[in-house]
């Protein structure tokens, strides 16, 4: 493969690194090297972002390139605990892609393992892959680990003179680098007057510190969960606008990840790729009205906002021939306003349990799932997802950016306030 970096591609390539996607799976036997390797092998056939490195031309426009890349690298190491664990799964998080290794693709795993069970580490870089990706992926792999002679097709993505973007969309997008330019001028005093940060501050803010990532994990109980999503169909709330709207107390402006594979240009179905954009809502919770309230006036809002004038917002602005580091500044300073200088996002991945992928089987299965993203912006986001019935809440931050007692704190309300609703259920 060979091709230039998409919309979707560029813009999250020039928020810098580590933005990494990690996901860490517990399986509930012994996995060998060879057998991690074989099951990757199939992995990099069918999707051949797998596959790639970035590099520049001599015009500083960015490809994927498949040219000398070899096998995904697995790290192994034998089973000591849980926290050593955390400790493979943070130093993913937090170390860059070597984007000068020709042999190297954008994606390595970590194996852990003991004769009970083994712990797969996988990472990828944010510009290959999205949430929805990683799950497809895990799924896909426990099918190669329990099948090996399983006959592998590859997903083709979208390739160089196929755009991502449909024509209406593309209408949207500005046809030259001067008016990206311009439209940053202006934002950029904006900020200025705003908030009242110099160029050298915004630049600092994207700086990212080595072992700065904190992580909180919780989850609801089966019963919990049944109760929570009973609440929701009662009131005729998605469940995602309810999560959304625990958190709406302390967090006015929230960033709600879009999957686009059905908006784009090109038959993406499961494809392993960035196949994704966001939707802001920004909505004040009011603490006179019933919580069922609010969330109705959040899922309006966010109704609207998933229209594809505001979920494509960013790119209307952003022509890829801008260069990486004037974008990087762009991104800092568009996420500021945003968010009123405090970004927070919420992926929602839905139900594991009904994508098909192997919970408590006889074969090998998933014990425990857990994820993070690794933000060079120090946005604050939660990962959540059902399996085996009950809903997890992945939830993490950077400690230089946010106040670890005040994050501790804003996971107690939030879970508070989730016992609150269940109480009234029961």
């Amino acid at each position: 493969m060979i091709r230039k970096l998409n919309d979707l591609e560029y813009l999250n390539f020039s928020l810098g690194q580590p933005y990494n996607i990690v996901i860490v799976l517990r399986v509930n036997c012994y996995i060998s090297t060879d057998e991690l390797k074989k099951a990757l092998r199939k992995a990099q056939e069918k999707h051949p972002l797998l596959k790639v490195r970035i590099e520049a031309d001599d015009k500083d426009i960015f490809w994927f390139t498949s040219k000398e890349v070899t096998e995904i690298p697995i790290e192994t190491a034998e089973y000591k605990s849980d926290e050593q664990t955390n400790t493979f799964f943070l130093k993913n998080l937090e170390t860059n892609f070597n984007m000068k290794d020709k042999n190297s693709p954008l994606f390595r795993t970590s194996l852990i393992t003991s004769l009970e069970h083994s712990d797969i580490i996988l990472c990828a870089q944010h510009t290959i892959s999205d949430g929805l990706s990683m799950v497809l992926l895990t799924r896909d792999l426990i099918d190669f680990l329990n099948t090996p002679d399983l006959e592998v097709k590859s997903i083709n993505t979208p390739i160089k003179k196929v755009d991502i973007f449909s024509p209406k969309i593309r209408k949207m997008i500005p046809k030259k680098a001067f008016r990206t330019r311009a439209l940053f001028s202006v934002l950029r005093i904006y900020h200025f007057l705003k908030f009242g940060k110099k160029k050298e501050d915004i630049l600092h803010d994207s700086d990212y510190i080595k072992g700065d990532l904190r992580l909180i994990l919780w989850k609801l109980s089966v019963d919990e969960t049944v109760l929570f999503i009973q609440l929701c169909k009662q009131n005729k709330v998605s469940v995602h606008s309810a999560i959304s709207t625990l958190f709406l107390p302390e967090f006015s402006a929230i960033n709600n990840p879009v999957n686009l594979r059905n908006r784009l240009n090109y038959p993406i179905g499961e494809a392993f790729g960035l196949y994704a954009s966001g939707a802001v809502v920004k909505m004040k919770y009011k603490e006179s009205q019933d919580f069922w309230i609010n969330a109705k006036q959040y899922q309006s809002k966010l109704l609207r906002s998933l229209r594809d004038k505001n979920v494509y917002k960013i790119h209307k602005i952003v022509h890829t021939g801008v260069p990486i580091d004037l974008l990087k500044e762009f991104a800092t300073i568009f996420l500021d306003i945003a968010s009123n200088q405090e970004a927070f996002a919420i992926t929602n991945l839905g139900s594991l349990d009904h994508m098909g992928i192997e919970f408590d089987s006889n074969n090998i299965s998933i014990e425990s799932f857990y994820g993070a993203l690794s933000f060079p912006m120090g946005a604050i986001t939660v990962l959540v997802f059902t399996m085996k019935g009950q809903l997890h809440f992945n939830f993490h931050y950077l400690e230089s950016y946010h106040d670890a007692q005040r994050m501790k704190k804003i996971v107690e309300k939030t879970k508070n306030r989730t016992k609150d609703l269940l109480a009234k259920m029961k």
